[in-house]
């Protein structure tokens, strides 16, 4: 089974829809399009280059940097740039900075995506205006020399849904549905006199217009990857430091919110109609159908394993409260709550446009989880070293998020163990998607990495349950590793799934085998102060253990390195939390079949013989499971309890041996 399969069980909907829009689409018998666009390596714009560059489109991207531009899109997916021209400018200089041969070019385009500008909320009003308000009057000015030359079939402009313009009044002047002034940022307010500006100068000169207003843009299905942290990001990060103790204008005010494959959508469908009606479309749910403030605080709360906020507090006096100094104590700007509003907004062009789309609009709770685990890791963790392959994919099993590579033949799934993720698995995963060409999945368990907060009451029983679903998702053999807890939980999914198809790899398996140690009497304290315990520890302290648990060999990752991603992830509560339920469920004493791998005893030669053990003889946290069936293929390698992770090399070719007998 490979990604494919994996994302289609997980975005059945998505599929559906993207199929209906095709088949709407391919109804105009159109010929290619010519798409001038701009902003095509933001957030929105690469999910929209990604889907266009699937279709008959000839694209014209606006860019700064032809090398830098083609790096980013490559990495996010887009694989074909045959239809793909790089037209290097930039929407805060004159003329877009184009070179005549290039505004050639660029004049020849059907339809114009105007969705450029840099996304941040603290830009200073001399930038944002530079950026936003000349980029408007640059783009402008093409669109009307291409319209007054050969007709422009479509502008379509992206401009946030806090904009007040949209609706006009008796005499045609636009309404203003909220205010533009001192409440809006000036990055927000630059977007919405160039929102204007674009709007009276495609009534004077005549040319179809389309205004597509993006609500909060999070991550599309199914990983919720969401590399723009500064819209949710803000607020996850005020509820991140304890900083949100009471909701924000309490249950009546909302953040609406929208995934950017959507978005894409939505951009994709207009710019292939033959004949736009043009319109303004906010991209978002009806109110009454979105989670409310209370509903949306309880949620991340949740996720992020901190306390619930309690009582409702008017947003003015929060937003007095940042301005008049909170945000230099929190270091939270002012701006984390500029996108909460009470306001109901239109959306009856966008749900007629929906059903002209075929789609229906998704519900947002079920993407919520996986967009608050990916932007709670991202905001804490150290990235990992340049020099690592970017040259994996981001995908979602069950609810557990994964990366890895496509391949042939049985896939590898793999289980981190304590005080990682799928991230410090990468070496070792790479190297066997090389050894074997399998495909190789590397999964972060519940609460770890970028995977959500598991719903269940019991730590080890939760993850088993989480782990559980995912595999139900990989249908036919797999060979499924573990490493120190993680061997725990993955045989303990294997025995209750029941299945004889897969293989067991138990890497240095933990579970009550535990050296006696401070973590044993550690583990006995309350879950919060053991949690505090974790988030205390000192970077160098978690270099000293590392260093005695590595042991020699080559390695990607080094200690120093390790420590300081360690002591970063662990900032999280998130992520402490769930180190601290593991080791307090390894430490507890508790006694059980699963716990203490004596349930293998009971198993067949199949079982048997499709399980190996490979153990570190210098670790000295863990001893040999004493439980363990002794038919069970034992190798012994001279390495501490990391292994996995520091002789990454060694390892994958002891799995991938054990794979081909």
């Amino acid at each position: 089974m490979n990604v494919h399969t994996i994302q289609v069980s997980n975005e059945e909907n998505t599929a559906s829809n993207s199929t209906k829009i095709n088949q709407v689409i391919s109804t105009s018998d159109m010929e290619p399009t010519i798409i001038f666009m701009t902003g095509s390596t933001g957030f929105i714009g690469k999910e929209t280059v990604k889907q266009l560059a699937q279709g008959d489109d000839q694209l014209l991207l606006l860019v700064r940097s032809e090398q830098r531009a083609r790096t980013v899109l490559k990495a996010y997916g887009v694989k074909d740039f045959d239809r793909v021209t790089f037209i290097t400018g930039d929407l805060s200089i004159s003329g877009l900075g184009l070179t005549a041969a290039d505004r050639e070019r660029v004049v020849e385009a059907d339809v114009i995506i105007h969705a450029g500008g840099t996304m941040d909320v603290t830009l200073e009003r001399k930038v944002a205006e530079q950026i936003f308000m000349n980029g408007a009057r640059e783009v402008g000015q093409i669109a009307q020399e291409i319209h007054h030359t050969r007709g422009l079939r479509h502008f379509i402009h992206v401009v946030g849904f806090m904009s007040p313009y949209g609706q006009r009044n008796e005499q045609g002047n636009y309404l203003q549905g909220g205010h533009v002034g001192d409440q809006e940022s000036a990055y927000e307010e630059m977007k919405f006199h160039a929102d204007l500006h674009i709007r009276e100068h495609a009534e004077e000169h005549n040319y179809p217009l389309s205004v597509v207003n993006p609500s909060t843009v999070v991550g599309p299905r199914p990983t919720g990857e969401t590399e723009q942290t500064g819209g949710i990001g803000l607020l996850i990060q005020a509820v991140q430091k304890g900083l949100m103790p009471v909701v924000p204008g309490g249950a009546s005010y909302w953040l609406p919110l929208v995934e950017n494959d959507v978005v894409a959508q939505t951009l994709v469908f207009l710019s292939r109609e033959a004949d736009p009606a043009g319109g303004t479309y906010p991209l978002l749910a009806r109110k009454e159908d979105s989670p409310n403030m209370k509903e949306l605080l309880h949620l991340l709360a949740e996720q992020l394993d901190v306390p619930k906020p309690k009582g409702a507090v008017p947003l003015p006096w929060i937003q007095w409260i940042m301005k008049s100094g909170g945000t230099r104590i929190s270091g939270v700007p002012a701006e984390s709550v500029a996108f909460i509003t009470n306001r109901s907004f239109p959306v009856e062009e966008t749900e007629a446009l929906f059903t002209r789309m075929g789609q229906s609009w998704p519900d947002i709770r079920e993407q919520l989880p996986l967009v608050t685990a990916d932007l709670d890791y991202r905001l804490r963790n150290t990235p990992l070293p340049e020099d690592f392959k970017a040259d994996y994919i981001r995908s979602r099993s069950g609810n557990m998020a994964m990366l890895g590579w496509e391949g042939e033949g049985e896939p590898w799934i793999i289980v981190h163990g304590l005080l990682q993720s799928a991230d410090e698995m990468l070496p070792l995963g790479q190297q066997l998607r090389e050894q074997t060409g399998n495909p190789v999945w590397l999964i972060d368990l519940a609460g770890f990495g970028r995977s959500p907060v598991h719903q269940g009451d019991e730590a080890f029983e939760g993850q088993v349950d989480a782990l559980l679903q995912a595999l139900g998702e990989f249908e036919g053999p797999v060979k499924l590793v573990g490493h120190s807890i993680g061997a725990a939980i993955a045989a303990a999914a294997q025995m209750r799934s029941g299945r004889t198809d897969i293989r067991l790899g138990l890497l240095q398996p933990a579970a009550n085998n535990s050296n006696p140690n401070v973590l044993k009497w550690v583990s006995r304290l309350p879950r919060g102060v053991m949690r505090s315990l974790l988030r205390l520890r000192s970077e160098k302290s978690w270099n000293q253990m590392f260093s005695a648990y590595r042991g020699a060999g080559e390695s990607s990752l080094t200690t120093h390195t390790m420590a300081k991603r360690i002591r970063s992830s662990l900032q999280s509560p998130r992520i402490a939390g769930a180190n601290a339920d593991l080791l307090r469920w390894i430490h507890s004493g508790k006694q059980g079949s699963v716990r203490s791998f004596s349930w293998m005893k009971e198993w067949g030669d199949d079982h048997t013989n499709n399980t190996l053990v490979v153990w570190g003889k210098e670790d000295q946290e863990y001893h040999y499971p004493r439980d363990m069936n002794s038919q069970v293929k034992r190798l012994d390698v001279p390495y501490g309890h990391y292994f996995p992770t520091f002789q990454y090399k060694e390892t994958a070719a002891i799995l991938a041996e054990w794979a081909a007998t």
